[in-house]
């Protein structure tokens, strides 16, 4: 089915690390690509991975039952992933958040987008079957438009996904506001 990508934030996490990189060494020339290359990634993962109410761009079908892309292949898509079935809602959102980072800002700015996913993903937090780990980065988008009621969330958690933490969580709920 050809290529695949199953989270777009990794791809622009690595792009803004570079940007970092070259930052701390004071290289304006990797400072530029990387950053270019971050904004490029997230423009497309915004067109591609996001998947609005009153969007265009899928058919009605399946944007009626999705606000955020599983699997992206070259030639199809799928509300999957390869370790969770479509159901697991809060694990689609969690790996396309992961790692939550300052440019995480920029990939979920639109805050009326962010509200229909976390308001699409929040019934799946309710199954008997399912962990702690994916719930945070939920959460954390919630922090975008409602910190008291993530802070909440987050503080209820008992487990977190690697690469995120409790101190994390905090961080990005405490510098929203």
């Amino acid at each position: 089915d050809g290529r695949n990508q199953m989270g777009s934030s990794k791809a622009m996490s690595a792009y803004y690390a570079a940007a970092l990189l070259g930052m701390a060494y004071g290289d304006a020339q990797v400072v530029s690509i990387g950053s270019t290359l971050a904004a490029l990634e997230i423009c497309a993962a915004k067109m591609w991975y996001h998947v609005k109410k009153d969007g265009m761009l899928y058919e009605k079908d399946f944007t009626e039952e999705n606000r955020i892309m599983g699997i992206l292949w070259s030639n199809k898509r799928e509300s999957g992933l390869w370790f969770a079935p479509s159901e697991w809602r809060e694990a689609r959102v969690g790996i396309q958040v992961l790692p939550l980072l300052p440019i995480s800002e920029v990939l979920f700015s639109d805050v009326n987008y962010v509200k229909e996913l976390v308001e699409w993903a929040m019934p799946a937090l309710k199954r008997k079957d399912i962990g702690e780990e994916m719930k945070g980065f939920v959460y954390a988008l919630q922090a975008i438009y409602d910190n008291d009621g993530a802070l909440k969330n987050v503080e209820s958690l008992k487990g977190f996904e690697d690469g995120n933490s409790m101190t994390n969580l905090l961080w990005w709920i405490y510098s929203r506001g």
